[in-house]
């Protein structure tokens, strides 16, 4: 089972940590694999948030809405996230609850003045558990304004492409965006997907044949195997079917 992969921003540095420590806690509690990543400031979340592969992994975001936090929940949901939005903050003037508000965020919970997560801690269970039940079988990708989300499932392969771009085939057609095939290759790893060669990552579902310098796809497409690397294709394969 997939990991539930947790972001939180807070620029306060010693309450970004204990938020990050309580989430830890309560998911080893409860045996639910998770990955966490802290953010010390709302322009270094902004960053990561913007590149669509990267926001599609993001099961839960706890945001603390100030200090340059304030335009996050808005922003990455005009970019097409659709995840869990939690907020974690001191501040209780009226128009940051309407901010949460209108970004769908499940609770605003207040900070404890004296230092509990009482309240958080029984939110945050309730996030777990809609994530769990959240079905994200898909990728959105953006560029030039325009924007592609595709169901994981049908993606065949992704190639390195000119400019710096990658271009994904899948069922229906392909989309060009801006991105590397190293960033996509860390955030699919645990969905299925191989870097068979340094300009191809493909989805492990779409291998019909393997041979010693290339894959077959169910599609026809003929992709190349790096030297040395056909063994440990065939392990994953193996491996993702046990999946």
């Amino acid at each position: 089972m997939e990991p539930i992969r947790i972001a939180i921003c807070d620029s306060n540095p010693v309450e970004l940590e204990n938020c990050a420590n309580v989430c830890r806690a309560v998911c080893a509690e409860k045996k639910i694999h998770a990955e966490t990543a802290a953010f010390p400031s709302g322009q270094m979340l902004l960053f990561e948030m913007m590149d669509p592969a990267f926001a599609s992994m993001i099961n839960i975001l706890i945001l603390e809405p100030i200090n340059g936090c304030e335009a996050i929940a808005e922003a990455v949901r005009k970019n097409g996230y659709d995840g869990i939005i939690l907020y974690l903050s001191w501040i209780t003037e009226k128009n940051y609850f309407f901010q949460a508000f209108d970004a769908n965020a499940i609770n605003y919970v207040e900070k404890d003045r004296h230092g509990g997560m009482s309240r958080f801690i029984r939110v945050f269970e309730s996030a777990l558990k809609a994530a769990r039940e959240q079905d994200r079988q898909y990728v959105v990708f953006s560029c030039a304004g325009e924007q592609r989300q595709i169901d994981i499932r049908d993606i065949y392969y992704f190639e390195t492409a000119m400019n710096h771009m990658v271009c994904v085939r899948y069922i229906g057609g392909e989309f060009a965006f801006p991105s590397s095939l190293s960033v996509l290759e860390k955030r699919l790893k645990d969905r299925g997907f191989f870097r068979t060669h340094r300009s191809y990552l493909v989805a492990l579902d779409a291998i019909h044949q393997v041979s010693y310098d290339r894959v077959i796809l169910i599609n026809g497409k003929e992709v190349p195997i790096r030297q040395g690397n056909c063994n440990v294709l065939k392990s994953a394969i193996d491996h993702w079917k046990l999946h």
